[in-house]
Order: structure tokens, then sequence, then C-alpha cells
């Protein structure tokens, strides 16, 4: 039988540390968990897409302070506003295009949890991130990524503690008398 009780912990409590502000602290205990699933179940890859969307994420937030720390320092010198606005707004551009990326692989590898566990919570917060990605530009993402937030919450604490053991078929039957 493969346990997911730790899985379910870690991730139930690294959702709500990432949702109260603690998003690094989360980020990790959710890094785990993620990892439980995947040994348990047998799909190393829903760690390997987790990962990629971690590593992914981190760069895309990398570059935004990058972006946005090159204009804090362009407004103390001589450089037009023009070209302050371009360099923030590439930069904008690049992270929300790396973001994009990265949550696209979160997505796969909560549709993978999904299948594999039957918590379908994991494949509606997959999609709600991914709407919130796409629609954080015009301000309605933000409000879709906290929902996505609250029900990836609901989604590790729904988790089984076990897994279902996968149909062994037909019991044999004796034709003789």
């Amino acid at each position: 039988m493969s346990e997911l009780k730790n899985a379910k912990l870690l991730g139930g409590v690294g959702a709500i540390l990432t949702l109260v502000g603690l998003g690094f602290v989360g980020f990790i205990l959710k890094l785990f968990a993620v990892k439980d699933i995947a040994e348990a179940t047998g799909r190393g890859e829903i760690f390997s897409k987790y990962l990629w969307a971690a590593i992914l994420n981190i760069v895309a937030a990398l570059i935004l302070v990058a972006s946005l720390w090159g204009v804090m320092f362009a407004m103390g010198s001589s450089e037009s506003p023009e070209a302050i606005i371009g360099a923030m707004g590439i930069g904008g551009i690049i992270a929300a295009i790396i973001m994009f990326v990265g949550v696209w692989f979160m997505k796969q590898s909560y549709d993978m949890i999904s299948e594999e566990t039957g918590v379908g919570t994991f494949h509606t917060t997959a999609l709600l991130y991914l709407a919130g990605a796409i629609l954080i530009p015009i301000g309605l993402g933000l409000v879709i990524l906290l929902v996505a937030a609250i029900l990836e919450i609901v989604a590790f604490f729904s988790l089984p503690e076990e897994l279902a053991k996968p149909d062994e078929g037909p019991v044999p039957v004796s034709l003789e008398e």
C-alpha cells in the first residue's frame, strides 16, 4: 500500500503557508509533498514536471525583481522616462512568458496527481492557476490565483491516506467439478 499521509500534511500545510505569505517555506513543503506523491504512485514525471515549474517560476521572479531594481536605479540617473518604462515592460513580458511556461508544467504535474489519486480538485486548481497566469495583465488574474491557492489547500487535504490497489484482474475460476 502506498502512503500519502505525509504528502497530504506537507502539501496542505505548505499551501496554507504560501497563502499567508510564507511562500518560500510553503514552496519547500509542497515540493516534498509532490515528491512523496510521485514516489507513492511510481510516476517520477509528476515530480520532474513540478520541479521544472518551480525552477521556471523562480527564474521569472528573479527577472521581474531585476527589472524593477534596474528601473529604480535608472530613475536616479538621467535616463528618459520612456527608456525606464520600456526596460520594465520588457522585463515584465519576459518574466510573464517564463512564468506561464512554469505554470503549464505545474498544470501537467497536478493533472497527473489528479489522475493517479482520483482527487479532481488538483485538475481544477491547475486550470485556475493557468487561467490566473494568463489573466494577470488585466488584473483579474490575481483574484483567480487567490482562488486557485485556496483550492490547492483543499486539494492537498483531500488526498487519500493510501492509494487504492490496482485491480488484479478477474479471479480465476476452476472448471473442474
